[in-house]
């Protein structure tokens, strides 16, 4: 499955992206969430970044890719793995953003990853600015 996250960081939203982006108006340095990203690259369990309420049987998944960019104060996060739990490319999202926004270290994602305590991962992204691009099935 491939998921994309939109984030607005324009200092006003853009009403165009409102119901389709989290207006997020700080400054967040993509570099950064970059870093913090290649942390989750590959197989982890990753019951950090599960919602409550989440039935998997395992938590274990592979992360196969994480692609930021940015075009005009606009982030779009895409991310592509073997499965997801529960709001788990929102709380990554969440994550990745305290990280760009320099209140979590990119070091600090990876402290996160291995606590496998959802209390130590940042916050869960609001649902707005998440699509499910594709979702590809083996024979």
């Amino acid at each position: 499955k491939t998921y994309e996250y939109t984030i607005d960081t324009n200092e006003i939203a853009d009403p165009f992206l409102k119901r389709y982006a989290w207006h997020y108006n700080y400054a967040v340095d993509i570099e950064r969430m970059k870093e913090g990203a290649s942390y989750l690259l590959g197989k982890h369990d990753f019951s950090a970044f599960m919602a409550a309420g989440g039935q998997a049987k395992t938590t274990v998944r592979t992360v196969e890719n994480i692609e930021i960019t940015e075009k005009n104060k606009v982030i779009t996060v895409k991310i592509t793995a073997d499965g997801f739990l529960y709001n788990m490319v929102r709380i990554i999202v969440g994550t990745l953003v305290y990280c760009g926004g320099g209140k979590l270290t990119p070091s600090d994602v990876l402290k996160i990853l291995e606590s496998k305590d959802r209390k130590e991962g940042g916050i869960t992204a609001p649902p707005s600015g998440l699509k499910l691009i594709s979702v590809v099935y083996e024979d």
